[in-house]
């Protein structure tokens, strides 16, 4: 059988699985594989349009799982804009950042789901709602409306608004010229009519030209998907996440504190920051690090459940989170002063 004609048996065979209900550890298997395949279109540059097919493949953009006698539909679109975005980006560093965000979120949807299962199994009551509510989270979907897609919406209405204008004002210019009687008349029409012509070519063009406020930026380097400046440092990140903690919003203060342990692991030369890596690929690079690895396990984990996984978190949670966060950067600080003092 050639590779054509199996790839469309194996396409067919997902599109009809796919139609009918899933049973929800076929729809585990399914994340899983989609994960490792973002993998190897990690390593392999020449795999990358090849395996973006194969990971729409696996998880269609809507579906129905079934579990204990219950469907719940669950919406892929958030992977969707992901792997797009990773297909049209241009710039490599957020190419690896687009594929790191979609591996980190697959990985974390598995988790809670594995999780929730076990949890559910051995505790007494009914596991249905947990396992529903993690599939429907609407946490899974993508934001609807990107910063483009709002300035662009802006310099919309601005041009509606002001071509209203216009029609006001001449409407009124018109009844005063010709009289109330007359200003419909085809004359009126018009004049009406080629003013506001002229008017929209006149918008357009400067629509056209128009550009945000170019504000001169520093330079950036890109830790886990996110624009940082180049020269900050790992105590004004973590002022940022406390900064965060105190507003309420501890899902940023979680994920300020890990770029901050790393930036802090990074200035002590104990691992080198790459634009490409993930957070389990940092946990890899510190396990060696004596006195590291069980503080960096539970804070990627953590940083997992709430960044990737997107499940909120709470003040005692955030608590616990800072009390591992400062003992982790206290050993990176012992272990960075020791590789100085080294011969």
């Amino acid at each position: 059988m050639s590779r054509i004609t199996l790839t469309l048996v194996v396409t067919l065979f997902v599109a009809v699985e796919a139609s009918a209900a899933a049973s929800l550890l076929n729809y585990e298997h399914r994340v899983v594989r989609a994960a490792e395949l973002i993998g190897r279109v990690k390593a392999d540059k020449d795999y990358g349009e090849e395996g973006i097919s194969d990971i729409k493949g696996l998880l269609p953009r809507s579906e129905i799982v079934l579990y204990e006698g219950e469907e719940t539909r669950v919406d892929n679109t958030w992977l969707y804009v992901l792997l797009d975005s990773y297909a049209s980006e241009k710039d490599t560093s957020m190419r690896a950042a687009r594929l790191n965000e979609a591996l980190g979120r697959l990985r974390a949807l598995d988790e809670h789901l594995r999780g929730a299962e076990a949890e559910a199994s051995s505790q007494s009551g009914d596991p249905r709602e947990k396992i529903r509510e993690i599939l429907s989270r609407p946490a899974y979907q993508t934001e609807h409306e990107t910063a483009i897609a709002a300035f662009v919406k802006k310099v919309l209405r601005k041009i509606r608004e002001f071509l209203f204008e216009i029609y006001t004002a001449l409407t009124r210019l018109l009844e005063r010229l010709f009289g109330a009687s007359s200003s419909g008349g085809w004359i009126s029409n018009l004049v009406l009519i080629g003013v506001l012509a002229t008017a929209l070519i006149v918008a357009v063009r400067y629509a056209s030209r128009l550009r945000r406020p170019q504000t001169k930026r520093k330079k950036t380097r890109l830790v886990l998907g996110v624009e940082i400046a180049a020269d900050g440092t790992s105590r004004e990140l973590a002022e940022a996440g406390l900064a965060a903690a105190r507003a309420g919003d501890f899902r940023t203060a979680v994920r300020k504190l890990y770029v901050s342990l790393l930036y802090e692991l990074s200035e002590r030369n104990l691992i080198e920051l790459e634009e490409s890596a993930t957070n389990h690929e940092y946990l890899r690079k510190a396990s060696g690090l004596s006195g590291l690895a069980v503080p960096m396990r539970y804070l990627t984990d953590r940083f997992d459940y709430v960044w990737y996984g997107m499940f909120p978190s709470s003040e005692d949670d955030f608590a616990a989170y800072f009390v591992r966060y400062q003992e982790a950067m206290e050993r990176a600080r012992l272990l960075g002063e020791q590789a100085a003092g080294s011969p």
